[in-house]
């Protein structure tokens, strides 16, 4: 079966992932619709995917030649357009976040459950990588203790551009802004710190990435320990049932490079994914396994893995379509990340 899809926003994220994978999956997908606030961007794109161009996002989800809607625009729109997409009854998959604030997550859940013959699903890709999947099976398989745990995310800016254009309307950008800062004062609540916006912004942007995979692998923290914060440098302690984690958030492209990993602690057992910057594709990704005893210590290195978790989680998502189930990650299941990010910018008021 293949799927037809309609992509609603064509910046850096579409660019440089979702469009050449859903072409290069030409026996599960066809892409036949794209939409974006930029004309310039608009017309290239859809020349180069021989794709309908739409202006106007809410007549893409009409078009009959559409099965399923990709919703890769600024998370301020997400709600808006996934639920237009759901009422002209096609399947959706958005772009993490699914949205910024719990109220509108609520529509799209409730909305979610009133077409349950749709397939609603949130891209957490890192939940799709080959590395986590093998981490989640080791960590199933036996009833080591935790003892420690530490993940982070360092962001730089990626080396490989796409095709952006600065037309853009003035009054399109001023109303993004507006949107933008009104959905996280929703979320935070009146009186809200600027700094605890600009943490927000950087849970829901890249820090849900790690987090909802850390959620998938261990469970919710029943805690939040404390959190330190100077502008973009971010760093979270959890407390879990018997074990504490440290979380460590950057975005100072001046300083760092790219590092996202996870690292788990068993006592006689370290275990480390490892994450690549998904702006470069198709580089090596690795699971290490380190196991110690009195006499010896066992390095296993599962990779060097090519296979893109991007492209992992769209065929995943097709297999969901085609045989009527439910993806892990649906609307629901990311209700848990914006409420653990509320509370998180809560201790920064504390």
């Amino acid at each position: 079966m293949i799927v037809k899809v309609g992509v609603i926003g064509i910046g850096t994220v579409s660019q440089l992932m979702h469009l050449p994978i859903l072409s290069g999956l030409h026996e599960q997908y066809q892409i036949t619709a794209v939409s974006d606030i930029s004309p310039t961007q608009l017309a290239f794109i859809a020349k180069k995917y021989n794709a309908t161009p739409y202006t106007d996002p809410y007549e893409l989800v009409k078009d009959p030649n559409v099965d399923a809607v990709f919703v890769c625009s600024p998370d301020q729109y997400h709600a808006a357009y996934a639920l237009a997409a759901m009422e002209a009854g096609k399947h959706v998959f958005v772009e993490k976040p699914v949205t910024l604030c719990m109220e509108d997550l609520e529509k799209l859940i409730a909305a979610e459950k009133a077409h349950p013959e749709l397939v609603c699903m949130v891209g957490y890709m890192r939940r799709y990588g080959n590395g986590f999947l093998k981490c989640k099976e080791l960590l199933q398989a036996d009833d080591r203790k935790i003892e420690y745990m530490r993940f982070r995310d360092f962001f730089m800016g990626q080396t490989r551009l796409p095709y952006l254009s600065s037309d853009i309307p003035q009054s399109a950008k001023e109303e993004s802004g507006r949107l933008r800062r009104e959905q996280v004062g929703r979320a935070l609540g009146e009186g809200c710190t600027e700094q605890q916006r600009i943490t927000y912004v950087m849970l829901t942007g890249l820090g849900c990435h790690t987090l909802a995979a850390v959620r998938e692998l261990v469970g919710l923290p029943v805690e939040i320990e404390s959190v330190s914060v100077q502008g973009e440098h971010v760093v979270i302690v959890f407390r879990y049932e018997d074990f504490l984690a440290v979380y460590e958030i950057v975005n100072d492209q001046d300083v760092v490079q790219f590092d996202a990993a996870i690292e788990i602690y068993q006592h006689d057992r370290c275990m480390k994914i490892k994450y690549e910057t998904p702006y470069l594709r198709y580089q090596p990704q690795t699971f290490e396994v380190i196991e110690s005893t009195k006499n010896d210590t066992k390095t296993t290195l599962y990779g060097p893995d090519y296979r893109d978790a991007f492209e992992n989680e769209v065929k995943y998502y097709h297999d969901c379509i085609v045989n009527g189930t439910k993806p892990k990650s649906d609307f629901s299941d990311a209700m848990a990340d914006l409420k653990l990010f509320r509370d998180i910018c809560m201790k920064i008021k504390e």
